[in-house]
């Protein structure tokens, strides 16, 4: 896809060199709005956003309320590092894990039972690779606070990011109603790998999670987020989510070789492949942009035209 945009851009040069505007099919793009609106992007909302300077260079539908589902799990990891737990703290799975990762009736959780114990390390690998939501839950309880609690911590915390539109009202993303924007979890995203610990741990494929009680639930957990280990991008952290009322969502924060990063936020794709290969479209105007600029084209919106910016 990255190449049909390139190719797209190419022609559009020369077209626009042989031809006068009026016999053009297609208006020369001139900002990222008009280059994306001639691509194509399906998502129901998204926001491509710088990460260091929080602009949104471009968006669409940035402020609509959505269900997050497992985006949720970031807002979760924030508020219980914030607690400063020990990893090698060790935490008991309970029934009301079980329950509230919806376990026995098609939830994302790893292999557990009342009972089975993990360490807070395995627990964080847990929630965020494979989206483990008795891992989300255990880790949120093992605050010592009441789920309504910890929920409001969690709406403390997105509100200091300055991620607006956000609700939350627990911590596995699991509630249909908890709620979120593109612009506003791009500020989440955003802080969230700026830690260094959660950064780790997004940069693996796959985990080897043991129990420290029972090495019946020994097992090999793997990132939803298949982006990962993709050689056309540099990911520097990123998150799925799913529920029937969210469709498919994708947030990342993605680097360039001139140190350059941005956050990436696609919402209500209709299928997870897509998700990433629009994420992809979306990063990869940054180099359409700087191709723009080298014509001497007029740019002045589109992504990357203050910077050159080259994908890994």
């Amino acid at each position: 896809m990255i190449k049909k945009i390139q190719i797209f851009i190419i022609l559009s040069i020369i077209f626009a060199a042989v031809f006068p505007a009026p016999a053009m099919a297609l208006p020369m793009p001139t900002s990222a709005s008009d280059l994306i609106s001639q691509v194509g992007i399906n998502a129901k909302a998204y926001v491509v956003a710088d990460a260091q300077t929080g602009e949104i260079i471009s968006s669409n539908n940035a402020d609509l309320p959505w269900t997050p589902a497992s985006l949720t799990k970031l807002v979760t990891a924030l508020v219980v590092l914030d607690t400063k737990p020990k990893l090698t703290k060790i935490i008991t799975i309970t029934n009301q894990n079980q329950i509230a990762g919806a376990c026995n009736s098609g939830g994302a959780c790893i292999k557990a039972k009342a009972g089975v114990k993990f360490t807070v390390d395995g627990l964080f690998h847990a929630m965020l690779l494979p989206s483990a939501n008795n891992a989300a839950s255990a880790l949120a309880a093992s605050t010592g606070l009441s789920v309504q609690d910890f929920a409001a911590k969690m709406n403390k915390k997105a509100s200091d990011l300055g991620a607006i539109g956000s609700h939350f009202n627990e911590p596995t993303g699991m509630d249909p109603a908890n709620s979120i924007t593109a612009s506003g979890y791009a500020k989440i995203i955003t802080a969230a790998f700026s830690n260094q610990y959660l950064r780790s741990i997004a940069g693996l494929s796959q985990y080897s999670l043991h129990s420290t009680n029972n090495s019946k639930y020994n097992q090999t957990i793997k990132n939803s987020d298949k982006l990962v280990s993709d050689p056309d991008v540099q990911i520097l952290g990123a998150k799925t989510g799913y529920l029937n009322e969210s469709g498919y969502n994708f947030a990342s924060l993605l680097k360039y070789n001139d140190g350059s990063e941005l956050a990436i936020v696609v919402l209500g794709e209709d299928h997870l492949y897509s998700a990433f290969a629009e994420t992809k479209q979306l990063a990869s105007l940054a180099e359409e942009a700087r191709l723009l600029a080298l014509f001497n084209l007029p740019a002045t919106a589109v992504l990357g035209t203050s910077t050159s910016l080259s994908m890994k």
